[in-house]
């Protein structure tokens, strides 16, 4: 099985992109804010216990995917500098594990395209950030500057670029 991480924060378009690049690819997609949203409703955010049950959630779907044969995942997830480490460490153990090879692509935008993002229609009547009040506190309160602690990636400035020249681009740089 291919497995492709696209990390960055939230409504920056890991997802859009992830889905052209399944697409064209036959693989699957798993964002991991489906795992937060399941951790939200049985753990509560913040409680006791809510990282291990996401990252818990997060790693069952890898790897039943896995067995069941899956050619390709791209994964989406929003890398927080060492907050998330936890999560990776439990990631990548299993995906040594499955002796699955896994390839990082980092996605940036300016704040002026990312603004435009997460205020776009696409977004209305979901629970992702809609407004550029809260996408400012958010990108303040969390530090996602920094690429995955001993993996290399690819970074991918995709302000000008649809999610679909992102996923083209993203198969070129990975050679897949």
């Amino acid at each position: 099985m291919k497995f492709v991480m696209i990390f960055g924060p939230s409504g920056i378009g890991k997802e859009t992109i992830a889905r052209h690049l399944a697409a064209q690819k036959g693989w699957h997609v798993f964002p991991q804010h489906l795992a937060f949203d399941i951790a939200s409703a049985v753990v509560g955010f913040g409680n006791n216990g809510f990282e291990k049950y996401q990252r818990n959630v997060c790693l069952k779907a890898i790897k039943t995917l896995h067995l069941r044969n899956a050619n390709g995942l791209v994964f989406t997830f929003c890398y927080v500098t060492k907050a998330s480490d936890f999560f990776i460490e439990g990631l990548l153990s299993m995906l040594r594990e499955l002796d699955v090879s896994a390839e990082f692509v980092r996605i940036t935008c300016d704040l002026e395209e990312h603004i435009a993002r997460v205020t776009s229609e696409g977004r209305k009547n979901t629970n992702k950030i809609q407004t550029k009040e809260y996408l400012i506190n958010y990108l303040e309160q969390f530090d996602f500057g920094e690429s995955i602690p001993g993996k290399s990636s690819i970074s991918l400035d995709t302000t000008s670029m649809s999610a679909e020249e992102s996923a083209n681009e993203i198969a070129r740089k990975l050679c897949i």
